[in-house]
């Protein structure tokens, strides 16, 4: 009888933990941080992201005359799964202000400094007065003294007391920013409601450096105060405006262990992509020492913060192998404790410390949900077991395939032409390693396709329509099953860069100078020995592969002149 009992006990607890077990390892239940909808269980919130990117200690405020929050961070939008972002993004951090219940207001970058003091934007030349006007123009300061950094100590702090005594507002201000090595600080005043400032230089520097660490609240800001005599007897004034810091438990995002219960982010499973395993460091006598190594993959998380729940996937989570720390990069943000109520904000950030960017990698915010449909940024016509087989570049391009226009998917297994490439029409950087053993007719598709990349593959056969693609000038082919020059080619005058090495080329075709335009050409380990005669006009033309020059005639050197590159790049 008590064995039986047992069995009615032990049964339900069975099946109830082989049911629990099964759900945390579904990955369906599960959502990337790269997806534009991610719900909670309830579907009555989201995690909506606010800034996407590689964030840097991103600093968070409530600001009461506004009902608003502003979230500012250095944002690095590049990383593996990018390319070609040669359009530089301004120097210095991305704003994004919020409304009280998670919505955007507006999203900017600027090079200036911000000031919570004043809710103002600050550089050298020019300032911003964001929070006063609602506004992003950029004005011109009504006067800047000693724009030439000319002054010396006495007459620097002869003029502050001047428009200190002045000036109905002072603040002094930090303006150090990536690639400006001449301002380091300055004093703001405002004098009859116009704006000036009072310079000083990073060299023979007229303003003190204070240091500050604030973990809490990410605050790594340095501050000044003017280098002057009796300068406690010139504060600064008291800030124009209200603005709350948000504040956070967790002053180290990058060192999580797996233990404990009640956690804001509870760790469900973590399925190892790469493993450095045992590494050796030392002997001891003849006894080797080895140390854990290093270890990358996926992990499934519990989000809990409110009452809701959200489950998702973090990509590219480092670890030290058999210890359970990961570098998990995950942490919430919320009003002090003290004035916090069930409808304050709560912002949630995923960031590494280190390596390469993360897909998914920002700055979120847990609000009211905006829909019920937890495949509604995905396209109508695919399912989620559909979309969620595609590689993870490709299901980032197509939550917003309008505005793609560089794509980069390592998919060795896949031996064909993926389909769903064709919804990005504005394609014009395509670089690819797959299986696939051809170029399609598919590739004129993308009209403005400008560089394509398909490498250490198994194409062997381009499609004569790739001629029709005018706008493309680059084409990398490297490390293929190509066995001679795809003559298709010679029909894009347009070319200027073309790299076919480590292909068995065996030769080039006699009528290869139609290709005026080309400047770059690649032919590194293929079986090209002799080039056309016609290549001795082609003054352009730069061929790469090491060790040609030294076995083709000296009318042929001038190929092989690398200072080439330099010039036209």
């Amino acid at each position: 009888m008590l064995k039986l009992t047992s069995l009615f006990i032990l049964i339900p607890v069975f099946i109830l933990g082989f049911f629990l077990l099964s759900q945390a390892q579904n990955p369906m239940k599960y959502t990337y941080l790269f997806r534009n909808v991610i719900l909670s269980k309830s579907k009555n919130f989201e995690l909506a992201p606010v800034l996407r990117g590689r964030v840097y200690y991103p600093r968070y405020f409530y600001i009461p005359a506004l009902n608003q929050y502003m979230v500012y961070s250095d944002l690095d939008e590049t990383g593996p799964f990018k390319i070609y972002e040669h359009t530089s993004k301004s120097e210095g951090k991305a704003y994004a202000l919020l409304d009280d219940k998670g919505t955007n207001v507006i999203t900017f970058e600027t090079p200036l400094r911000f000031s919570y003091r004043s809710g103002c934007f600050y550089g050298p030349h020019t300032y911003i007065p964001f929070l006063e006007t609602g506004k992003t123009d950029t004005l011109r300061y009504h006067q800047i003294h000693n724009e030439k950094l000319d002054l010396g100590s006495k007459a620097f702090e002869k003029l502050f007391m001047e428009l200190y005594a002045t000036s109905e507002y002072i603040e002094f201000i930090n303006l150090r920013a990536s690639r400006d090595d001449i301002h380091q600080a300055a004093v703001i005043f405002k004098r009859g409601g116009k704006v000036e400032i009072l310079l000083s230089g990073l060299r023979d520097s007229r303003m003190i450096c204070n240091y500050q660490e604030d973990r809490t609240i990410n605050n790594f800001d340095d501050y000044y105060t003017p280098d002057i005599r009796n300068k406690e007897n010139f504060p600064q004034s008291s800030a124009a405006i209200e603005m709350i810091p948000l504040v956070t438990e967790n002053t180290n995002p990058f060192v999580y262990w797996r233990t404990g219960f009640n956690q804001t982010f509870h760790m469900k499973r973590y399925r190892k992509e790469y493993s450095s395993g045992w590494q050796g460091i030392m002997k001891v006598g003849v006894i080797p020492v080895y140390v854990p190594g290093e270890s990358s993959g996926t992990v499934y998380i519990n989000f809990k913060t409110n009452g809701e729940l959200f489950k998702i996937k973090i990509l590219d989570v480092e670890k030290a192998d058999y210890i359970p720390a990961y570098h998990l990069g995950l942490r919430t943000f919320e009003l002090p404790a003290n004035i916090r109520t069930k409808n304050s904000l709560v912002f949630m950030e995923s960031v590494q410390n280190s390596g390469d960017n993360r897909l998914g990698g920002g700055v979120f915010v847990v609000r009211t949900a905006t829909t019920s449909n937890p495949s509604d940024d995905i396209p109508s016509d695919m399912t989620e077991k559909e979309f969620s087989a595609l590689p993870l570049t490709l299901q980032v391009a197509l939550l917003d395939p309008e505005h793609t226009t560089s794509l980069k998917i390592y998919a060795e297994n896949c031996n064909e032409w993926i389909p769903e490439i064709e919804r990005l029409k504005n394609l014009e950087h395509l670089e690819m390693t797959t299986g696939m053993t051809e170029i399609p007719d598919a590739i004129t598709t993308f009209t403005k396709l400008q560089s394509l990349s398909i490498t250490y593959g198994n194409i062997h056969t381009v499609s004569p329509k790739i001629a029709e693609l005018t706008a493309l000038i680059n084409i990398d082919l490297f490390s293929n099953k190509l066995t001679e020059f795809p003559h298709v080619f010679l029909e894009m005058e347009q070319l200027e860069r073309l790299k076919i090495g480590a292909n068995p080329i065996p030769s080039l075709p006699e009528d290869i100078d139609r290709l005026k335009n080309l400047t770059y050409l690649s032919l590194t380990l293929t079986n090209v020995t002799v080039l056309p005669k016609s290549m001795i006009g082609m003054e352009k033309l730069y061929i790469d592969n090491m060790g040609m020059e030294n076995n083709v005639p000296d009318v042929y050197k001038q190929l092989f002149d690398y200072t080439k590159i330099k010039t036209f790049y």
